[in-house]
């Protein structure tokens, strides 16, 4: 008997070829023809076909069709005329009466032809086709190849069997053969199996035999079916895992019902996308064996880099990765000496801490200096990053740091840069204050919150007691037991050591922390490379950006001397001599520009001109740009992302790493219940939902913006 056969459709004046093949059945052969002509109504479609001096012979269930294939074997040919027509269209408009005892000349029992049922028009849908339309196609004869060998045999079938709607078992199962029988071969009897095994020579699989006839009474098509299994999911959403990271099961659900019509539980989609995850970003532990050739190539494919791994000798257990690409250093060195610490925690499956630290670039983006891999925030972790960070800075050169208040970093941060200023987040200090305000009234707080701002931004010591007193004036001895380990020149401008440039807060750090929140879950070999692809796309980009830049200024910086210059337009310059002027802007204020400085203190503590400063150097002709920070130059801005970092090609990477370069995973023990993926917010963080007063749900908004119809 023929295997296979193309058959030339004919309807209404135009033609395609469809290919079918023993495997199909009836209703898969109406599919496909329904699939060219989108017209048709399935259970109207009557099809004929002719065959040497026998014309219109009735192809109109499954014994049709295989007697189809037997006359086309018999008359040596391999395709087949078919006429399609339409059955609303070919019976008269008329309804033709049946009576269902009557019976046709061939004996077989007719039902009553109606056709003018015109009830579906009151419920139309559109046709959509699902993307598992062609998976039925997926076994088709013996001899078949597949070239995945089992996996993809098996994952083939897989997809074969929730298309054509039947259970199987496997009978053999392994590397070299697969025998796939129906599940109910012992209860009725039904003999349809497929078997495949490796050929000799190849590593193909190959279709060795089949029957596909089923006899069981097999459903055509259900919604759930045991073999849309987690690999079935993971080999649905590769291609979405891989493009975005953080997939949620919850989409993946929706997406496979949208798509396939097929039903799946949250547990599967959980389970498909963790194997996707496998196939695409490779397996947690093997990530660990191949770190130590990814520093050998990263040192050598970017010189001047700073990577540093540490393991443990005995155990050949990881322990803790320093990475400064070398475009990073150099670059750093035409920022602003100001650097924002941080760490965060990582979520793949052996979690862990990767800490940063992050600087400003001339145009108040942020600048990535280098990271470390971690097991936890502790002191000897961030003294190990530190040292490391010092060995890579300029030496002699007067660094600020900007942080929260972690307890091992301040202490290592004053054994490492014992000479080097450390400004508080006031970020982190209000959210500090407000909870050990907890207890209080809510006004009481922001009232104090408020106070303890101006303290910190206060220019000058005697405008910072000025506001302490007010601070302290009402208080019951909360705010003054906050402020008692709490030294003034880690957190107010009027007693801050060095230079912070105006920076308040460490919100570079958490930048950075939110630029990277979708590789913290990757194998870490994967999440190193992907983070030196992000960076090296990053200064990439503003390389080319800056290349068209005209104004000798950074953009964000000439925009803001641009606010200064209409704010100061309405105040009067007078000149003292020396290089000393006052501005009479209501208060008056005296600007020194010889020394760079004025009576507001913002240009000292900026290190950018004020609006003072700017009135009186366009008043006395001066070029703005001689008294600017060389650090907001447009030249210096190019200068700091004139290095590329390189790719590293993975394509070098071994299979398998040597006994010498094998490294196991840390030892860490998983806390139980679900993995907590969101970030936890600090004490006393104003959380961004609120219970709704009127309709009683959580969101951003209160009774006086409810909307929700009572």
């Amino acid at each position: 008997m023929a295997t296979e056969l193309i058959m030339m459709c004919q309807h209404d004046g135009k033609f395609a070829a469809i290919r079918i093949n023993q495997g199909h059945d009836f209703s898969t052969v109406i599919h496909k023809i329904c699939a060219r002509w989108s017209d048709l109504d399935p259970d109207s479609v009557i099809l004929n076909y002719s065959l040497k001096d026998i014309e219109h012979i009735i192809l109109d269930n499954d014994d049709d069709l295989t007697t189809m294939f037997q006359n086309a074997e018999l008359a040596g040919i391999d395709d087949i005329m078919i006429t399609v027509r339409d059955g609303a269209k070919f019976f008269s408009n008329e309804a033709v009466l049946v009576t269902p005892t009557a019976k046709s000349d061939t004996g077989k029992q007719t039902m009553i032809v109606d056709d003018d049922d015109v009830i579906p028009s009151f419920c139309s849908h559109k046709r959509v086709k699902l993307l598992s339309s062609d998976w039925s196609d997926g076994i088709t004869a013996v001899g078949q190849r597949f070239e995945g060998g089992a996996s993809e045999f098996k994952n083939v079938l897989r997809k074969f069997a929730v298309e054509r709607g039947f259970e199987y078992a496997l009978a053999k199962n392994d590397k070299v053969r697969v025998t796939a029988q129906c599940k109910y071969r012992t209860v009725k009897k039904c003999m349809w199996h497929v078997n495949a095994r490796i050929m000799p020579g190849n590593e193909y699989f190959h279709i060795l035999g089949m029957d596909l006839a089923h006899t069981c009474g097999f459903a055509v098509r259900t919604l759930v079916n045991p073999h849309a299994t987690a690999e079935l999911v993971a080999d649905l959403v590769g291609t979405d895992v891989r493009g975005k990271h953080q997939t949620k099961p919850v989409d993946v659900v929706k997406g496979i019902k949208r798509d396939y019509g097929i039903n799946i539980s949250y547990h599967q989609a959980w389970w498909g996308i963790e194997k996707a995850r496998g196939l695409v970003f490779g397996d947690y532990v093997k990530s660990f064996s191949c770190l130590k050739w990814y520093v050998g190539a990263a040192k050598s494919t970017n010189p001047g880099s700073h990577i540093e791994l540490e393991s443990d000798e005995e155990t050949k257990r990881f322990k803790r990765l320093f990475v400064a690409f070398g475009a990073c250093v150099q670059g750093f060195n035409q920022c602003r000496p100001l650097i924002f610490l941080d760490a965060t925690h990582l979520k793949g499956r052996y979690r862990g801490t990767i800490m940063a630290a992050t600087g400003k670039n001339g145009n108040q983006g942020i600048f990535p200096i280098c990271f470390a891999i971690v097991d936890g925030e502790t002191y000897e972790n961030w003294r190990w990053f530190l040292e490391h960070l010092r060995a890579i800075l300029v030496p002699g050169r007067n660094i600020t740091f900007i942080s929260d208040r972690h307890t091992g970093l301040l202490m290592a941060r004053r054994d490492i840069f014992s000479e080097s200023g450390h400004g508080y987040c006031l970020l982190h200090l209000k959210r500090n204050l407000r909870d050990h305000l907890k207890g209080t009234t809510r006004a009481y707080r922001e009232r104090v919150v408020s106070e303890f701002v101006r303290c910190a931004y206060a220019p000058t010591r005697e405008i910072f007691h000025e506001n302490m007193t007010k601070l302290l004036s009402r208080d019951d001895g909360k705010v003054e037991e906050f402020l008692t380990n709490l030294r003034y020149e880690h957190w107010s401008n009027a007693f801050f050591r060095g230079q912070r440039y105006g920076e308040m807060t460490s919100n570079v750090a958490e930048s950075f922390n939110a630029w990277i929140e979708t590789e913290r879950h990757l194998p870490i070999t994967i999440l190193v490379d992907e983070l030196r692809k992000k960076i090296m796309n990053l200064m990439s980009e503003r390389r080319e950006e800056a290349s068209k830049w005209g104004c000798q200024i950074c953009p964000e910086m000439d925009k803001r001397m641009r606010a200064s210059f209409n704010e100061s337009r309405t105040w009067v310059v007078s000149a003292a001599g020396d290089g000393v002027y006052e501005v009479h802007s209501f208060p008056n204020v005296t600007v020194d520009i010889v020394r760079r400085i004025c009576s507001c203190q913002k240009w000292q503590l900026t290190g950018f001109p004020c609006a003072h400063a700017v009135i009186v150097l366009s008043s006395s002709g001066k070029d703005l740009t001689e008294y600017v920070d060389p650090y907001y130059f447009s030249q210096t801005f190019r200068a700091s992302y004139s290095t590329s970092i390189h790719p590293i090609p993975t394509v070098w990477m071994p299979e398998r790493s040597v006994d010498e370069d094998f490294l196991l995973p840390p030892l860490c023990k998983k806390p139980p219940g679900r993995p907590k993926n969101k970030r936890i917010p600090s004490r006393g963080e104003n959380v961004a939902f609120i219970r709704c007063g009127r309709c009683g749900k959580m969101g951003k908004h209160n009774r006086q913006t409810c909307k929700d119809a009572m």
